[in-house]
């Protein structure tokens, strides 16, 4: 039987849902991100070689949606360890606690495709920039000359190109994120790579600063107002909140 030849909208929208069944196979059974990007260089190929694009495309979408049907069959042989709310799987419950964790952060859409675990630390860093970082540097200058060594300065650099939100409307460290976002075909190797830094930068800063707080706090407790440790305590109740939230204990600097 003849395959019923696709129209552009369609074959768009056939392509469309292809890349999400294979987000949904990357994220949610944690499978390498080249699957999505091996897709699109077949796709770009088949378009190359004038190949019929909807026997193609129907092709594709039949393998994807296996893949995602033997991942689901597998977990569903691991009983987990707890009953499963009706209708969701093992892998959907870590899915759903790792967001309500993180759901109170503000989410920066930087871009519609963007991971929401980077928007979400992106709203965390930057929340900490706006909100906290002010007073903090303003305590500390009043109990530390440490305050204006470089290290300090470092930090304060770290935060902003990290978390800041200049005229450009990102951060300089997702910058590059966002150009491999606009490319196509995308590099899903390359837009992995970005987000395991940017994540990984993240946890090395926080807990940096927050090492640096404790220190100062413990240092210069006795001539410290009271103002002034609950604003420190404050800090870094929420940077261990972040560093909690975010799963970044064990991500430290070596």
């Amino acid at each position: 039987m003849a395959v019923k030849k696709l129209t552009p909208t369609e074959i768009s929208k056939t392509v469309e849902k292809i890349r999400k069944k294979y987000d949904e196979y990357v994220f949610k059974y944690f499978k390498p991100a080249r699957h999505k990007s091996n897709f699109e260089k077949r796709y770009v190929d088949a378009l190359k070689a004038g190949v019929d694009i909807s026997t193609f495309l129907l092709a594709e979408i039949s393998a994807v949606e296996e893949l995602v049907k033997r991942e689901e069959a597998k977990v569903m042989e691991k009983p987990p360890a707890k009953p499963a709310p009706a209708g969701k799987t093992f892998v959907d419950q870590v899915l759903d606690e790792n967001r309500r964790r993180i759901a109170k952060y503000p989410d920066l859409r930087i871009h519609s495709d963007a991971r929401e675990e980077v928007r979400k630390l992106y709203g965390a860093l930057n929340k900490l920039e706006q909100e906290y970082w002010p007073s903090l540097y303003s305590v500390l200058r009043t109990i530390s000359s440490s305050v204006n060594t470089k290290s300090m300065i470092a930090l304060e650099g770290q935060l902003h190109t990290l978390g800041g939100k200049p005229r450009s409307g990102v951060a300089v460290r997702l910058e590059r994120y966002l150009a491999h976002l606009a490319r196509f075909p995308r590099d899903y190797v390359l837009l992995e790579k970005e987000e395991k830094d940017y994540i990984l930068e993240s946890s090395f800063f926080l807990h940096e600063l927050e090492d640096m707080i404790e220190s100062a706090k413990q240092k210069h407790e006795p001539v410290l107002k009271e103002a002034e440790k609950k604003q420190l305590a404050r800090t870094i109740e929420y940077i261990h909140g972040v560093i909690s939230d975010f799963r970044l204990k064990e991500l430290k600097r070596k």
